[in-house]
C-alpha cells in the first residue's frame, strides 16, 4: 500500500487586501494499483491520444488520484477529460493533481496533445483509492 503526503501552501502579500495564508495538509493511503507511466507525446491538436484508459483500473467504479508532469523543455502539453475538449495546459515543467473518477457506463480516458509535433515528454501517476 502506498502512503502519499500532500502539501499545499499558498501566500500573497499583494494578491488580495488582506494577506493570504493558506496551508493544507492530508495523508493518502491508497487502498488500490498505484500505475506510473512516461511518455513522449507527438500527436498534436486535432490527433490527441489516450494517455489513461479507464480499463487501466481494477474496479470498475474508481476514485483516483491522478498526478501529470509535462517534463518537456519546450513545447507544451494539453489534457483532455472528453477527446477534443481541452481541459489543462501545462506548461513545460508544470504539473497537475486532480481527483479523477472511472465510470464503466461512460468514457473517462484522459487524452493529451502536445503544441509541437516534435512532441513534449510526458509523466503520470495514478493512485487508485478504492
Amino acid at each position: 500500500m502506498a502512503a502519499v503526503k500532500i502539501n499545499l501552501q499558498v501566500k500573497s502579500a499583494g494578491l488580495f487586501s488582506s494577506p493570504l495564508n493558506l496551508v493544507e495538509v492530508d495523508s493518502i493511503n491508497a487502498t488500490g494499483v498505484v500505475t506510473r507511466l512516461a511518455k513522449l507525446i507527438t500527436a498534436t491538436v486535432g490527433s490527441s491520444v489516450k494517455l489513461l484508459d479507464k480499463t487501466d483500473f481494477t474496479d470498475a467504479d474508481d476514485q483516483a488520484l491522478v498526478l501529470i508532469k509535462n517534463t518537456g523543455a519546450t513545447y507544451d502539453l494539453f489534457v483532455e477529460v472528453t477527446s477534443g475538449v481541452e481541459a489543462i495546459k501545462l506548461k513545460p515543467g508544470q504539473f497537475a493533481m486532480f481527483p479523477w473518477h472511472t465510470d464503466n457506463t461512460t468514457g473517462n480516458d484522459l487524452y493529451v496533445y502536445a503544441s509541437n509535433a516534435t512532441g513534449t515528454n510526458v509523466e503520470a501517476t495514478v493512485i487508485e483509492l478504492t
